[in-house]
C-alpha cells in the first residue's frame, strides 16, 4: 500500500532555453512564510464554510506512524488480509456484531429496514455468489438467503440465530480462489459506508463506531485515523463519507469539480465521487522546510526551465507564474532514493486488461537530504533506472534516464537495453509526447508522474486558487486488501474505492506555443496547495477538445514523509481505454531506504546488467 514513496517524476525531463528570468519575492512576501503562510506557501487558515479545515500537518499522525519501517509495513502487508478472513470468520466476532444489529433493529426499527432493504440488494448483485450461498444454506434445513432475509424483517428471525448460518456460509467460501475478491465486489463499499451513515446517529453512534473499531487489526488504526489539535481522538471520523455525487446531483457540485471530471460524469452513467471529510495532513522533513523558505528570496526562474539558485527545498514558495509551481512539483522532496514495484494496465472499454510488472531504481540528486546540492542549468537532478520484468514479449527491456535541467532542447539522457537487439543504445525520444514504454500510447512521456520534463513547447499561466475536490488520502484504494482485479472497472476504476476531498488548489494553464509540435494543445493543472503535487489534469487536443483526464490520488506518506500520487489513472475520453500506473496492492512494500551509488546509473553499468541477463 505504500510503494508511494516517490513517484516517477525523475523519470522524463527537460529542454531548456533562456528567457526572462521570473520576478524574486520581495521580503515583506517571504516573512508570510512559516506564520500565516506554511513553510512551503498554502494558507494556514481553513475556509469559511469549514469544508477545507486549518493546516495541521504532522500533528496528524501518531509517532508509531511517522517511525514506521519498511520491514514492519512489508510484515503489515503480509497480514492484513489474514487477519480480516480471520476476523470474519470469527464465531465470536460474528455474534458481537449480530447482537449488536439487533440492539439497533429494536431501538430504531424504520432505519433498520433501510440497512435491511440495502443489504438484500448487496446479496442480489452476484447471482453465482448468491446461488453459493444458498447451496450451504439449502444444506441446513432447506434454508436460503431471501428466506432468512424474509425471516429477519418480518421480525419472526432476530439476528443472532443467524450465526450459524453465516459462520457456514464463510467457511465454505474461505478455501475457493478469490474468495475475498468476490466479497468486496458483492459487498461494495459505497453500500457498506451508506448502511453506516443510516445508523449513525448520537443514539447508536458510539455502539456502532466501537464495534467496528473492536475488531479493526490495531495496526490499520493508524493509517485511518488522523488527530486534530483540539478535538477529541475519533478513529472513524476520516471515513465517514460526506455526500456522494452521482450524475443525478452533479450540478449542485459543478464549481468544485476539474472539466476532466465532469466529463467523466457525462461519459460513463455509473460514475460517481464519494466525498470524505478534508484532512491536511501533507508534511516535509524539517530540512526542506527551513530551504524552502530560504529559497522563496533567493531562487529565480529564467524562461520556463532554467531554475536558479534553489537548494534542497521547494524553490518557489510564492509563486509568480504559471511554470514555478510545475516546478515545484518537479522538485519536491521524496525521500533520496527507492527500489520501486510498479504494476500498471492498459484498460480495454470492456474492462479487460493485462498487468505490465515493472522494477525502478530511483535516486534524487535534488531535495537528497544525503547528498544537497544547488540547482543550476544543466544540472543532474534524478537518476532512474527501470526494468521491464512482465509481459514476455518486452521483459528484460531496460532503460536509463539522466535528468538535467536548463539545458538546451530536451537535454535528457537517456539508453536503452533491448534483450532482441542484445546491445545498450542511446533513446532520442523520451520525452514531450512521445508514448512511455507498455502504455500503447494511453501515456506520453511527460505525462508520466503526472507531469514531468520540459516546458518549454508551451506558454504557462498562473490562474490562481480554487476550492475544488481532489483525489486524496488514498489508503483504502492502495491497501492489500483489495486486488488489481477489484480496482479496474469497464469505463473507470473502481470508485468505491476512490476517495475526494475539498482542498484549496493553485490552477495552471499551459497553452502550446505557436509553431511548436505537441499532441496536447492546452493543458489545465490542479495542484495541491499543502505538497505542490499535481492532482489532476484536463488535456485538449488540437482541435480544443477535452482527450485526457488526468489523476493523481494523492497520499501523505508520514515515514518518508512526502505526499505522492498513488495510483495514477489516464482516461482516454475518445478511446474510452484508460491507463492505470503505480499500483501497489500485490507488491512487496518499495524500498524507500535503499541506498544507491552515483556509479549505479552509469551507461557502462547498464550495458555490466545487460550482460548479466
Amino acid at each position: 500500500m505504500k510503494r508511494q514513496v516517490v513517484t516517477c517524476a525523475a523519470l522524463f525531463a527537460a529542454a531548456m532555453f533562456s528567457g526572462p528570468a521570473s520576478a524574486v519575492v520581495s521580503a515583506a512576501e517571504a516573512g508570510k512564510l512559516g506564520k500565516e503562510l506554511t513553510e512551503v506557501g498554502a494558507e494556514r487558515a481553513g475556509n469559511k464554510d469549514g469544508t477545507i479545515p486549518a493546516y495541521v500537518g504532522k500533528a496528524s499522525f501518531s509517532p508509531e506512524m511517522l517511525k514506521i519501517t519498511r520491514a514492519q509495513l512489508e510484515d503489515l502487508r503480509v497480514r492484513l488480509v489474514k487477519d480480516i478472513q480471520a476476523m470474519i470468520s470469527d464465531a465470536g466476532v460474528v455474534s458481537d456484531i449480530l447482537n449488536q444489529g439487533q440492539a439497533i433493529m429494536d431501538a430504531e426499527p424504520a432505519k433498520a429496514d433501510k440497512v435491511i432493504a440495502i443489504t438484500q440488494q448487496m446479496l442480489s448483485a452476484d447471482p453465482q455468489l448468491k446461488a453459493e450461498f444458498d447451496k450451504v444454506l439449502k444444506g441446513r434445513g432447506g434454508k436460503s438467503v431471501d428466506g432468512l432475509i424474509a425471516a429477519v424483517k418480518s421480525r419472526q428471525t432476530k439476528l443472532p440465530a443467524l450465526k450459524d448460518d453465516i459462520i457456514a456460509v464463510i467457511q465454505s467460501m474461505k478455501g475457493k480462489q478469490d474468495w475475498m475478491s468476490r466479497l468486496v465486489k458483492a459487498f461494495d463499499i459505497a453500500r457498506v459506508l451508506e448502511i453506516l451513515a443510516i445508523v449513525d446517529d448520537p443514539k447508536t453512534r458510539v455502539q456502532a463506531n466501537d464495534l467496528l473499531i473492536k475488531y479493526t487489526p490495531s495496526y490499520v488504526k493508524g493509517f485511518l485515523q488522523y488527530n486534530v489539535p483540539g478535538k477529541p481522538a475519533d478513529p472513524l471520523a476520516s471515513m465517514r463519507p460526506l455526500y456522494v455525487i452521482t450524475k443525478a446531483n452533479l450540478a449542485q457540485y459543478d464549481k468544485v469539480l476539474t472539466d476532466g471530471h465532469k466529463a467523466l460524469f457525462k461519459t460513463y452513467p455509473d460514475y460517481k465521487m464519494i466525498v470524505f471529510p478534508s484532512y491536511r495532513n501533507a508534511f516535509f522533513p524539517d530540512e526542506i522546510l527551513k530551504a524552502t523558505v530560504a529559497n522563496a528570496t533567493r531562487a529565480s526562474l529564467v524562461g520556463t526551465d532554467d531554475v536558479q539558485k534553489a537548494e534542497l527545498g521547494f524553490p518557489f514558495p510564492i509563486p509568480k507564474s504559471g511554470a514555478e509551481p510545475i516546478w515545484n512539483h518537479k522538485l519536491k522532496f521524496r525521500g533520496s532514493a527507492v527500489k520501486r514495484y510498479n504494476n500498471q494496465a492498459i484498460v480495454k472499454p470492456d474492462g479487460t486488461y493485462k498487468i505490465s510488472k515493472l522494477v525502478e531504481d530511483v535516486k534524487l540528486k535534488y531535495a537528497n537530504l544525503k547528498e544537497p546540492a544547488e540547482m543550476r542549468k544543466g544540472g543532474l537532478f534524478a537518476y532512474y533506472l527501470q526494468e521491464v520484468l512482465e509481459p514476455p514479449r518486452v521483459a528484460g527491456q531496460i532503460i536509463l534516464v539522466h535528468e538535467t535541467a536548463g539545458g538546451e532542447g530536451n537535454s535528457r539522457l537517456a539508453w536503452i537495453y533491448s534483450p532482441g537487439l542484445g546491445r545498450v543504445n542511446r533513446a532520442p525520444d523520451v520525452g514531450f509526447d512521445n508514448p512511455s514504454i507498455g502504455s500503447d500510447g494511453e501515456q506520453f512521456n511527460d505525462q508520466i508522474d503526472v507531469f514531468n520534463g520540459s516546458l518549454e513547447r508551451f506558454d504557462w499561466k498562473l490562474l490562481g486558487k480554487r476550492e475544488m475536490l481532489i483525489p486524496y488520502n488514498s489508503w483504502m484504494l492502495n491497501s492489500p486488501t483489495f486486488k488489481y482485479k477489484d480496482i479496474i472497472r469497464p469505463g473507470h476504476i473502481n470508485q468505491d474505492l476512490a476517495r475526494y476531498e475539498m482542498h484549496r488548489v493553485w490552477v495552471v494553464e499551459a497553452t502550446l506555443k505557436q509553431g511548436q509540435r505537441h499532441r496536447f494543445g492546452k493543458r489545465r493543472f490542479y495542484l495541491d496547495e499543502d505538497s505542490w503535487a499535481i492532482a489532476a489534469v484536463d488535456c485538449y487536443d488540437n482541435r480544443g477538445q477535452l482527450w485526457k483526464v488526468q489523476e493523481a490520488h494523492l497520499l501523505s506518506i508520514p515515514f518518508i514523509p512526502t505526499v505522492s500520487g498513488i495510483p495514477e489513472t489516464i482516461y482516454d475520453l475518445q478511446s474510452k481505454r484508460y491507463f492505470v500506473t503505480t499500483m501497489t496492492n500485490e507488491d512487496a512494500i518499495s524500498d524507500f531506504e535503499v541506498k544507491y551509488d552515483d556509479a549505479m546509473f552509469t551507461p557502462a553499468s547498464l550495458q555490466r546488467k545487460a550482460k548479466s541477463k
